[in-house]
């Protein structure tokens, strides 16, 4: 079950399923300033100043226990998930990628989203964590499932991992369109059309992303009670998350994250 946990202003969500340092955080509790950023933006290119992502990020780590080390990357709505070792140097480059993987502590692994689908892996059996966004390409391209191959290639067994998927875009707000639908299926299968559900007022077409990548999740052998799904939706508390579809894209970014205890 999903919680909301308030240290020192910083408003985060987590995970009781997760027993490791993870959060995913608000709009609440940092330093930007701008209108459409206030005020706990981890995003780069938005808008905001390099220090008070910097602070904003701090803040979020030591709220949610997590180390300062971080490592975030350039997303690419790609399956492209890397190993990481430690944080990102200074001076050192956002590797361009969708998710991480380790298993050494000191180590927090960050994906971005304002909409897309966090998703944060727990490998108990080997002690590695990993987490990956998955926007409806990675969605397609089966980042969940591939997520779960990095973490069995470090000798995890995917019936004892844990996952948690975070707060993203709901199914009542993702409305999509036939190429959409035709990229969709085509990727995973006519079976995933049950994530997607015709309204009857307007006749579109609304996509349920976190119940696809759950179900990924299972296809590739976790346990049902091993995933915890957040049923919170970005578009519908705009004022609470950051979402690119409510705001036409004028937005700050939240950040999910993990690490080994």
């Amino acid at each position: 079950m999903f919680h909301e946990k308030r240290v020192n202003g910083v408003l985060f969500l987590y995970s009781d399923l997760l027993p490791c340092p993870h959060g995913f955080s608000t709009r609440v509790g940092g330093v930007s300033s701008l209108p459409h950023l206030k005020s706990m933006n981890l995003g780069e290119n938005r808008g905001d100043t390099p220090e008070n992502i910097a602070e904003n990020t701090r803040l979020f780590c030591l709220a949610a226990e997590l180390p300062q080390s971080t490592v975030s990357a350039r997303q690419i709505h790609s399956d492209q998930i890397l190993y990481r070792e430690e944080g990102l140097k200074k001076g050192e480059e956002r590797p361009q990628c969708d998710g991480f993987y380790t298993d050494k502590r000191g180590v927090s692994l960050f994906v971005k989203i304002a909409d897309c689908i966090p998703i944060l892996l727990y490998a108990p059996d080997v002690e590695a964590v990993a987490a990956l966004h998955a926007g409806w390409r990675g969605t397609a391209q089966n980042i969940a499932g591939k997520g779960v191959e990095k973490l069995t290639s470090l000798g995890a067994d995917p019936q004892k991992m844990l996952a948690a998927i975070g707060v993203g875009i709901g199914q009542c707000c993702y409305q999509v369109d036939d190429p959409f639908i035709d990229a969709f299926l085509g990727a995973l299968g006519e079976d995933f059309s049950r994530f997607l559900k015709k309204n009857g007022e307007d006749g579109r077409y609304y996509a349920d992303l976190k119940g696809a990548n759950k179900a990924l999740l299972l296809s590739a052998g976790l346990k049902e009670e091993h995933i915890d799904l957040c049923s919170q939706c970005t578009m519908c508390q705009s004022t609470l998350f950051f979402s690119h579809r409510a705001t036409n894209g004028v937005r700050g970014t939240m950040g999910a994250a993990i690490a080994l205890p």
